[in-house]
């Protein structure tokens, strides 16, 4: 793939859009858990099984993953994109039917959305950004996923107690549509490189191909699984758990879920510097994923007397360590892939990550079923977040054998 320089103004603007549609494809996802107190009644079920409902859509994502890694080339970064949103505006038309058969389907299509939208903006973001600050410039873009499930916590609560649940998917609806035909004007642009010649054909496994071949793509793959089951986890059961046993209102549950999703943001940006000045993404990856296995122990012991101070404080760290890594692995796998094959390589590096988001919610309601609490259940979350420094400290063995163990 040609890297293209560009000035300043040019980078700005594809990393604003790519981050634009981020907000808008994860804010799909993210509304669900932050209404589920409102929603589970409303469609007669208990609110612990949005941990389903999510792995729907991320076992959609992962999929979609494989069947579309084609659709880059032939269609352009920023066309790709636009369809991407248009999934997820599907889904949320489909949602708002509000039964539980609507509810999966809807999920299949913002999940497939969210496996459209990965690879299309790293496409967008190798070839336009300077090389030396592509940890800054991937992380900044990754910022997108945080912001919106902070947006979801800080404003769906308060639609949804005020209008009803389905006036929070409404918005997002809106807000998807909006990304998508903002992006028009620079499609032409942006997409020169597109080859509409291609035969549109899924080739599944490509992409994992490609990863598996180099064994430190292959751990890097193995850490971000356990990453993104963290992530998920944290972002899926803050507001039920805080509700149903930290003595939390929906709204203060909300705020802090968006406290954790603020500091996310801040802890991508701050951590994609850090690799770019330390010339060491796999460092700064050790460093916050130890800061996760602080945190998350620390979640066993919540109770509902601990000063809001102190929550609050756990839940700006868990957030800035647990959600602030997608950056990093985004920027690597795409430095350490072949020539002209990011956006498959990339898809192929999604696939471990929807993986690990489409197990993390499953099981941790399953271990919530045995134990019947959701502060106990982080004993498991803690478990993965040691096995994700194991295998980051495989990834950087695979380096040195391989004589490149700058990071």
């Amino acid at each position: 793939m040609k890297v293209v320089p560009v000035p300043a103004t040019g980078v700005v603007a594809v990393v604003a859009a790519t981050t634009a549609a981020q907000v808008a494809g994860a804010m799909g996802a993210a509304v669900f858990p932050v209404i589920a107190p409102e929603l589970a009644p409303a469609l007669g079920v208990e609110a612990s099984l949005i941990g389903y409902q999510m792995s729907v859509i991320y076992g959609a994502a992962m999929l979609g993953s494989m069947l579309f890694t084609w659709m880059v080339a032939r269609y352009g970064g920023c066309r790709t994109t636009q369809i991407g949103l248009a999934c997820c505006i599907t889904g949320l038309a489909i949602a708002l039917h509000g039964s539980v058969p609507a509810l999966v389907f809807a999920s299949v299509f913002i999940g497939t959305a969210m496996s459209i939208l990965l690879p299309a903006a790293a496409h967008l973001l190798f070839r336009y950004s300077p090389p030396q600050h592509r940890n800054f410039i991937f992380s900044l873009k990754q910022t997108g996923v945080p912001l919106a499930w902070a947006l979801m916590a800080l404003i769906a609560p308060a639609v949804t107690l005020a209008f009803g649940w389905r006036w929070a998917l409404a918005l997002v609806l809106v807000s998807a549509l909006a990304t998508l035909l903002a992006m028009q004007p620079a499609r032409r642009t942006w997409d020169d490189d597109r080859r509409p010649d291609l035969p549109v054909q899924a080739r599944l496994f490509d992409g994992l191909r490609l990863m598996w071949r180099l064994p430190a793509l292959r751990w890097l793959g193995v850490a971000a699984f356990c990453l993104a089951f963290i992530q998920l986890c944290v972002s899926t059961f803050t507001v039920v758990m805080l509700v149903g046993e930290g003595g939390y209102t929906l709204v203060q549950a909300g705020l802090m879920l968006s406290l954790a999703q603020i500091f996310g943001v801040l802890g991508r940006i701050a951590w994609g510097w850090l690799a770019d000045r330390s010339g060491d993404c796999l460092a700064a990856l050790q460093y916050l994923t130890l800061g996760s296995i602080i945190c998350c122990g620390a979640v066993v012991f919540l109770q509902p007397g601990w000063p809001v101070a102190v929550t609050g404080l756990l839940f700006a760290v868990l957030g800035a360590t647990a959600i602030g890594w997608n950056g990093l692995y985004t920027a690597e796998v795409a430095r350490r892939s072949p020539p002209g094959q990011v956006s498959i390589v990339t898809g192929g590096a999604m696939v471990w990550n929807f993986a690990g988001i489409l197990t993390g919610p499953t099981a941790f309601t399953l271990v919530y079923k045995l134990t019947g609490s959701y502060v106990t259940t982080f004993g498991m979350v803690t478990v993965i977040a040691v096995l994700t420094l194991l295998a980051l400290h495989a990834g950087r063995r695979a380096l040195r054998g391989e004589g490149r163990a700058d990071g």
